[in-house]
């Protein structure tokens, strides 16, 4: 994919669709709300008609508050109260009314109030309730946050159906494929919720119940065999030898044979496969001869072979069923949770985008999307890289048409984050849909020499994001903007630096362990922060003019643990740190004493609860 055209805040067209994308520190925000000035003051749209749709509450609230801030600094400055920058500068050159601008802009600010800036959820919801005769919704649902407890209610009544009678030769094969109630839940992904997901293949449960019958008097005969024949194996697999001691260690037959009598004990009958099993088949005794010889046979090598090829005829149909369980569990859920969600009269956040899209789908779509346009006469959506194909489907309804302008904001790169519910192929269906498509191309965030750096990274790989259609957009540096830089005794250090672990250094194997290697790049980053931090005690490491200080560095991890980690490695060191984002209180080393004490207090008379 070639370059993109970069988008000029004061000369691109309002109107259509046009997609912008962002990369971090290129000035998305300062973009949005420059759009809304735009179309207040160009295109006479009042504050309230402008549609401004993000994602989280926090970045609603912070989003209003940048937008207000900005009509304030384009009124002072048209007042000539204030000093304006580039932007508003070129703006307020362009109006040839500039009394008429002011009054736009004060009017805005007056009535920012009514300002639209709304999270997905909670533009669907105030549509719905605008507009419920013509979207279907009950007027007096109740709107739960929550939906935790009917859902799992609604698997665990699917665990009793599917699981309570099962045999115990499928239960501890469903067991052993996640099939518990704490697996089935967590299939239950939003996904799993997108009426525009066809669930794949069709559910069609087969009946096991021949192929177990088979299975277990094929387990039945060979334990009566074992009984029968057990010192001859045992004394067969020890000393013939016309068997490849490289390859059947006399030593080890005591095991195997301890382990087939626990398997054939009956206690723990199972259709999973074990290594010691594999021992006794005669198919895989005739791979361990010495060249020439014959191995004495004996009728528990055959009776294995057989009870292997039932157990892998019974393993396959479970198979089956368990893959048909997975797809008639999201069929039972969607239908159920919609069933007792009408019985109960409520309706999920999610539910709301659900409904809105069907309405606009439907019937009276048209003339739902029409009542929504003479609503809001534009509509800028933030990052769009977290829209999945339902909200898409809602914008495209509406605004997609090009009567009304579409603007959608954000960053491609981040749309393969599928746990914040991105959808990559809804981005770029998007994209080819868009009239325009632009790019920022300033980053203001990051210095010069870092800049180079990345571009030089990310542009030496024709598919960096792995699909095409999503490229590496280079961008630049600002001229004339100065940063505050790390120099280490009078020298600036590389932007960009990537170590390399060797094998070699930390292990005599060709291949690190994945926790041995964790442990020593947890050490190895706490020793650079050490030697940085030591460096500037001594002025050495500095900030601009100042020392470097705790505060100005950061370290990114991917999980809670490996941030505990490192914090502990770098208390260690005499380095103070804190966790931004510790995720989940109750996964804390700090909870599970908590809950050890509570234990023992609730429990005085056990000892080991006291332990």
């Amino acid at each position: 994919m070639g370059e993109m055209p970069r988008f000029d805040l004061l000369s691109s067209p309002l109107a259509g669709t046009s997609l912008i994308e962002a990369s971090a520190g290129t000035g998305k925000t300062y973009t949005i709300t420059g759009l809304v000035l735009r179309f207040i003051l160009e295109a006479d749209v009042p504050v309230d008609q402008i549609l401004v749709v993000t994602f989280t509450e926090a970045a609603t609230s912070e989003l209003k508050d940048r937008i207000r801030r900005r009509l304030r600094e384009a009124s002072e400055t048209f007042e000539g109260i204030r000093e304006p920058d580039t932007s508003l500068s070129e703006m307020l050159s362009r109006q040839s009314d500039r009394l008429t601008a002011l009054r736009k802009l004060n009017a805005a600010i007056s009535d920012f109030d009514q300002a639209s800036v709304f999270t997905i959820h909670a533009f669907c919801l105030r549509t719905l309730m605008d507009h419920a005769f013509a979207s279907g919704i009950l007027f007096d649902a109740e709107l739960v946050t929550d939906q935790e407890n009917l859902l799992r209610e609604v698997v665990q009544d699917f665990w009793r159906k599917h699981f309570y009678r099962a045999s115990p030769l499928f239960f501890s094969h469903a067991a052993a494929s996640g099939m518990n109630l704490q697996g089935l839940r967590a299939l239950l992904t939003k996904n799993a919720f997108n009426p525009h997901l066809r669930i794949i293949p069709p559910a069609t449960l087969p009946d096991c119940s021949a192929l177990e019958l088979e299975f277990r008097s094929e387990f039945e005969k060979l334990s009566e065999l074992w009984r029968k024949e057990r010192d001859a194996v045992e004394a067969i697999l020890a000393g013939s030898p016309a068997l490849n001691r490289a390859r059947v260690r006399a030593e080890r037959v005591p095991g195997w044979v301890r382990e087939m009598d626990a398997y054939l004990s009956g206690e723990c009958m199972s259709c999973a496969s074990t290594d010691s099993f594999e021992r006794f088949r005669w198919q895989t005794l005739q791979g361990a001869l010495r060249k020439g010889q014959v191995l004495t046979p004996n009728p528990f090598f055959h009776g294995c072979d057989r009870l292997e090829e039932s157990r892998v005829r019974l393993q396959a149909a479970y198979d089956a069923r368990v893959l048909a369980l997975k797809v008639e569990l999201l069929h039972h859920v969607r239908r159920e949770l919609a069933k007792r969600k009408i019985s109960r009269n409520i309706l999920f956040f999610d539910d709301l985008l659900v409904k809105l899209e069907r309405a606009l789908a439907g019937p009276g779509g048209g003339y739902l999307a029409g009542m929504i346009r003479g609503r809001f006469r534009t509509a800028l959506i933030d990052e769009f890289q977290d829209t999945d194909s339902l909200q898409y489907a809602i914008f495209s309804r509406v605004f997609g048409g090009g009567d009304s302008p579409l603007f959608l904001i954000g960053d491609p790169k981040q749309a393969i984050y599928g746990f914040r519910g991105a959808d990559i192929f809804t981005y770029l269906d998007a994209s080819r849909e868009a009239s325009w498509r632009f790019t920022l191309g300033e980053n203001w965030r990051s210095q010069p020499d870092l800049i180079h750096a990345v571009n030089t990274v990310f542009s030496n790989t024709d598919s960096p994001f792995v699909y095409e259609e999503i490229g590496f957009q280079p961008v630049r540096h600002p001229e004339g903007k100065a940063h505050e830089r790390l120099t280490i005794d009078g020298v600036n250090p590389p932007p960009l630096r990537i170590w390399f672990l060797e094998a070699s250094r930390v292990t005599e194997k060709d291949v690190i362990d994945k926790g041995v290697a964790r442990e020593y790049i947890t050490e190895a980053v706490a020793a650079e922060i050490s030697r940085l931090l030591a460096l500037a005690r001594e002025n050495r490491a500095l900030i601009g003019e100042r020392p470097l200080q705790e505060k100005d560095i950061a370290v990114l991890v991917r999980t809670n643990l490996e941030a505990r980690k490192i914090k502990e490695v770098l208390s260690n060191l005499g380095v103070h740190a804190v966790l931004y984002d510790i995720g989940n209180l109750f996964e804390t080393e700090e909870a599970a004493e908590v809950e050890r004490v509570l234990a023992a207090v609730a429990n005085p008379g056990d000892a080991g609860c006291l332990r």
